[in-house]
């Protein structure tokens, strides 16, 4: 005979505790009650004592701030029953709120909390940015970057150290897990660009991946695997690209010493100045649909090089002039920031081109 068991789960009431021990959100709290102190003051005088609603108002206000007005109107009996009860609930209301406000000013905890409310408004009016998950070795090289070249970005961070950091070197970021459904809202990824997730491990980039997918169908993910088998769970979890960062430090260190001048030049172009050389990349238009490449005549007519053409996965290289251009096909240029504009604008004329590196050029720039 066999028995089974079943496992009994208990209800778990909301951490109110944890809450309460935020400082800020005591001081919302203790706002919030005085509040409804005044008005409960203002509608008790208004019941008891018949006064009209400013006169109750005045009355409820005075009493609460202990500013020794004085009566508006002589109290009666009742009337000055409510008034104690009102005194000794208002004065303990206002102490709670001073001393909650010197704790968030004074407080490690408290300033942390207005930070994070900061981050949050400033997050909410973001668009168009980039989210990038871990502030590691790659993730640091990535802000750097992005720093450099004026993209906007919010990092994503939980380790304690690493938000010190980022903290004292002034770094815009949210604290928390990025595999959460409310921090990456928090984050905005409503309106960004794109996430890049770079923790150190495939499982947690994996639960990222799926986490933001879930949350926006239409952003573009890139994501770091360690592991040649964490590349495919990484790609059916939804992200757009995995980086293998061993494997393409070794290919690019392999040729390197086969070509390098190519790669020398690669790099020059990746890390140049971004007013002077770009290399983007368009998508064709409904405009250039059907359009043989000679015909186009893109560096006449824009100035920027179309180096290559991307067709689903496969790329044509220094397009031949007889090749047709197909709507959704990648061209990828290198030129000016005016040319790659210029190019942007006649591939896809509805659409407003902004550069992203630097972010944005101004016409007075260019």
């Amino acid at each position: 005979m066999h028995l089974h068991y079943k496992s009994v789960h208990h209800f778990e009431p909301p951490n109110v505790t944890k809450k309460f021990s935020m400082p800020l959100f005591r001081l919302k709290l203790a706002i919030t009650v005085f509040c409804v102190l005044i008005l409960l003051g203002t509608f008790g005088y208004h019941l008891v004592e018949h006064w009209d609603l400013l006169d109750s108002l005045f009355m409820a206000v005075i009493t609460l701030a202990a500013v020794g007005f004085g009566e508006i109107h002589r109290l009666d009996r009742p009337g000055e029953i409510f008034t104690i009860f009102l005194i000794l609930f208002g004065v303990g209301v206002m102490g709670w709120a001073l001393f909650t406000t010197l704790e968030v000013l004074s407080s490690e905890q408290g300033l942390r909390d207005l930070q994070r409310q900061r981050t949050k408004r400033m997050a909410k009016k973001m668009k168009n940015h980039y989210i990038v998950c871990g502030y590691g070795r790659i993730g640091s090289a990535i802000v750097r970057g992005y720093e450099r070249y004026h993209v906007p970005f919010v990092v994503v961070e939980h380790d304690a150290s690493r938000l010190e950091y980022l903290r004292n070197e002034g770094i815009f970021h949210i604290e928390g897990d990025p595999s959460s459904d409310e921090i990456l809202i928090e984050a905005g990824i409503a309106n960004a660009k794109a996430l890049i997730s770079v923790y150190p491990t495939d499982a947690a980039n994996t639960f990222i991946v799926l986490t933001a997918r879930g949350l926006n169908d239409k952003i573009v993910i890139v994501a770091r695997a360690d592991f040649p088998a964490a590349v495919s769970k990484l790609y059916r979890a939804g992200a757009n690209k995995v980086v293998s960062h061993h494997a393409l430090g070794g290919w690019w260190m392999a040729a390197t010493a086969v070509n390098p001048a190519t790669t020398d030049f690669m790099e020059g172009i990746s890390l140049a100045d971004r007013t002077q050389t770009i290399l983007y990349e368009f998508t064709v238009g409904d405009s250039l649909d059907g359009v043989v490449f000679e015909d186009a005549q893109f560096k006449k007519k824009t100035g920027a090089l179309v180096v290559s053409v991307r067709r689903g996965g496969e790329f044509q290289a220094n397009p031949p002039d007889d090749f047709i251009l197909h709507k959704a096909d990648t061209i990828i240029a290198l030129g000016s920031p005016k040319e790659i504009r210029a190019l942007g604008a006649f591939c896809n004329p509805k659409e407003d081109v902004r550069l992203d590196l630097p972010y944005d050029l101004s016409d007075e720039e260019l």
